[in-house]
């Protein structure tokens, strides 16, 4: 599965401890495998999926592309706990139109280069 990564997701990863950054990069290229601790998220963030990385979240969406099956995960955002839901909230809802629509989780996996950060 093809991963995308948001210029502030890169961005912030690079900004954190060197213990952190391994965590979080890690994380992300388990989820080209849906491994991790993933949850669907609720309410207003409906469509949207979180990945639990010790005290921090990473939100993401899935993307169906035109060849069936082999659907992309777009990673969006990434912060702390303490504020990444409501943070990323306010900017969706300033964005709108901005991100892709979130489609359902795929049902099919593949395997595709990912564009995690170095």
């Amino acid at each position: 599965m093809k991963v995308n990564v948001a210029h502030q997701v890169s961005e912030y990863i690079k900004r954190l401890a060197p213990d952190s950054r391994k965590r979080l990069r890690r994380a992300i290229r388990l989820l080209e495998e849906e491994k991790g601790d993933i949850k669907a998220l609720e309410d207003d963030l409906h469509g949207y999926y979180r990945i639990k990385v010790r005290s921090y979240r990473v939100i993401y969406a899935y993307r169906g592309t035109k060849r069936p099956g082999r659907p992309e995960i777009d990673i969006l955002f990434c912060e702390h706990r303490s504020n990444v839901y409501e943070t990323f909230s306010s900017i969706a809802a300033a964005n709108l139109g901005l991100w892709p629509v979130p489609a359902p989780a795929p049902t099919a996996y593949s395997s595709a280069p990912s564009s995690l950060p170095e």
